[in-house]
């Protein structure tokens, strides 16, 4: 969902815009000078509380190469007898936390869940230099910060499952010093719709029959 239809429905919701395109004037410039920061709350209670932005990162450990190589969403580093300390927020700007049951490793032709790795201060990833192998660290990113500024046409970033449900706590925030009985409904119903998401994200993963291993402080 792009930043414009985002204020078009929460607008629409509140009665403040008849048109079916996105309309500013008198009547809601306020409302749509509060939206930045009301929509950026929203979308941090969500990924908070259960429906997290989840991407991922490489740690590529290679013979081919003899110093660090940056790449977008990746760090090549040369095979060597070290202990390497790879601060990710440095690498990956939207960091939030690793997702410890989702951290990979391709070796000797063989890709899965990896256990000799290790974490220090939340954020810092560890591992051995001394054999070749492709890490893929999944990890819980922060949402991008929407301003005034934002472009109508700017992608919101997160599932389009999350974009569906903001409408309605934005209503309910923008909607408190008009009419707090209708900002109240708005906000129930948004709780209602998140509540189900987190049900139907947690039925999902539950489904299958794999299993995964997290081993940290493994020297």
């Amino acid at each position: 969902m792009k930043w414009g239809e985002l204020k078009l429905l929460t607008l629409q919701i509140m009665f403040s815009n008849d048109a079916a395109a996105l309309s500013v004037d008198d009547s809601n410039q306020t409302y749509v000078n509060a939206m930045p920061g009301v929509a950026n709350a929203a979308i941090l209670q969500v990924v908070q509380v259960g429906l997290p932005i989840r991407k991922k990162f490489t740690v590529v450990l290679s013979g081919d190469v003899t110093e660090s190589v940056t790449g977008s969403g990746s760090l090549t580093l040369p095979v060597a007898d070290v202990l390497y300390k790879i601060p990710v927020p440095d690498y990956c700007a939207d960091f939030r936390a690793l997702d410890p049951g989702q951290i990979y490793l391709e070796r000797y032709g063989e890709y899965g869940l990896a256990d000799d790795w290790s974490v220090e201060n939340e954020d810092t990833f560890v591992i051995r230099g001394d054999t070749a192998g492709t890490y893929t660290l999944y990890y819980l990113a922060l949402p991008t910060a929407l301003t005034a500024n934002t472009a109508d046409d700017a992608d919101l970033g997160v599932p389009e499952e999350i974009t569906r449900i903001l409408p309605l706590y934005m209503a309910g925030e923008l909607y408190k010093d008009d009419d707090i009985s209708m900002a109240v409904q708005y906000r129930n119903e948004f709780e209602d719709a998140l509540t189900k998401l987190q049900y139907d994200r947690q039925r999902r993963q539950g489904g299958g029959s794999g299993s995964y291993r997290n081993t940290t402080g493994w020297w």
